[in-house]
């Protein structure tokens, strides 16, 4: 090839020379002739030799870049395809062996064509050289072939797995972590659209990373009340609970891995346990909260204290597990803060009904007993520093003080008008 491409240019060179010669033989010598002569001559060998280079050389040069740019980009696909496949088999367990064994065949389509792929991209120009492109064209229908049969069988499998996600996070939602409602909905609302997904590799990956996320969330809220509910066992139900720490720390770094489905079995073991120890703490917490409603109820004179703490009754009444114990303590908490409100209401009530009786100056037989409010108040701070997990202890102190402010309020109210 190198010596045809030598020898052209100089046989060409060799008839210039020759009608060069005829021409000064046959034509009489001229200024004119002479000067066509010296400008034509080397313009005609440059020319042709331009030509020579556009025809020949540059056209090769464009055939093999085009062909280079073809198998590149195929080769591209081809691993973008594989890492895509190897991320379904390590991030969510979902097999594409068949699938990655029929894309072999691409690969060996690229070693012929002069591309190999493994790890990154190598292109052997003296193969490329040789392709054709009808060739490059084989291996590209092949590729889309391969994909088309095997992407509606991963679909199927994406579809199935997300499905088994949704089973894993009822199935928490039923043993006791009820805060993941939301989080059920919108992966059943994914599985319903995921009839519209297009079946491709990259929408299939995009989608099941969106599916996968939800479940993350959810796992990590129910991580959130484990850690709540064994902090209550350990501490309301006097519980060893040093298994349960060391098995959600496992949970946690199964979520921090990816391992979902181990995530999800050791947080449904978890809830399992600190249920069954939580049971007695939780019965006993709600039968002294419902006793609390009803002492506030009594001392209570405003309809609408009564409509707030009926309103708080019937919230205890619906926490009926004792994973629940958390929500429960809300509503105790928020009961306890009620219950201190209107005590202290009842004192500063008293203390106004004393400062009008000590204005009347009266005497002892007309107001017999020291006046009480002011120092009585005191108490409610002594009553606010106890614990608030101690709702028992909290009931017995507060009954006392609630029923002797109570009885103090009904004669001071009573003495207060038979003054005046």
């Amino acid at each position: 090839m190198k010596g045809y491409k030598i020898f052209v240019p100089l046989a060409l060179l060799a008839l210039i020379v020759m009608g060069v010669l005829l021409l000064f033989a046959l034509v009489p010598k001229s200024d004119l002739a002479i000067t066509i002569i010296l400008v034509f001559i080397p313009a005609m060998i440059g020319v042709s030799f331009l030509v020579r280079y556009l025809v020949t050389v540059r056209k090769r040069s464009i055939k093999e870049r085009v062909m280079e740019r073809d198998i590149q980009g195929i080769a591209n696909r081809y691993a973008e395809q594989m890492r895509i496949l190897y991320d379904f088999e390590d991030k969510y367990a979902i097999s594409t062996k068949e699938f990655r064994n029929d894309l072999e065949k691409v690969k060996e389509g690229l070693f012929e064509l002069g591309c190999e792929v493994n790890g990154k991209v190598r292109i052997d120009r003296a193969k490329v050289r040789k392709v054709v492109f009808a060739d490059v064209e084989w291996v590209i229908k092949m590729f889309e072939g391969i994909k088309d049969r095997h992407e509606v069988v991963l679909y199927s499998r994406v579809i199935d797995k997300c499905r088994d996600y949704l089973v894993s996070i009822k199935e928490l939602a039923d043993a006791g972590y009820e805060n993941i409602q939301a989080q059920i909905e919108q992966i059943e609302s994914r599985i319903r659209g995921g009839e519209g997904v297009e079946v491709d590799s990259l929408e299939l990956s995009m989608f099941m990373n969106g599916v996968a996320s939800i479940l993350e969330e959810a796992l990590r809220i129910c991580l959130r009340d484990a850690h709540d509910l064994e902090v209550d066992a350990r501490e309301n139900a006097n519980a060893d609970t040093a298994r349960i720490r060391t098995d959600i720390k496992i949970a946690e770094h199964s979520i921090e891995h990816g391992n979902y489905e181990n995530a999800a079995k050791v947080l449904k073991s978890v809830i399992e346990r600190l249920v069954g120890v939580l049971k007695d703490a939780f019965e006993s917490y709600k039968a002294h909260a419902l006793e609390l409603t009803g002492v506030l109820v009594e001392i209570s004179d405003r309809e609408e204290d009564k409509k707030e703490v009926e309103e708080i009754r019937k919230n205890i009444e619906t926490c009926k597990l004792p994973s629940q114990m958390q929500k429960l303590r809300g509503h105790g908490d928020a009961l306890i803060r009620k219950s201190m409100s209107t005590l202290e209401a009842i004192y500063n009530e008293i203390f106004e009904i004393e400062g009008e009786i000590a204005k009347e100056k009266p005497a002892t037989e007309v107001y017999p007993v020291e006046y009480w409010a002011r120092d009585k108040l005191g108490e409610i701070e002594a009553l606010k520093s106890m614990s608030a997990s101690d709702i028992k202890g909290f009931i017995h102190r507060y009954r006392l003080l609630a029923s002797d402010a109570h009885s103090r309020l009904m004669y001071d109210s009573e003495r207060l008008k038979n003054i005046k």
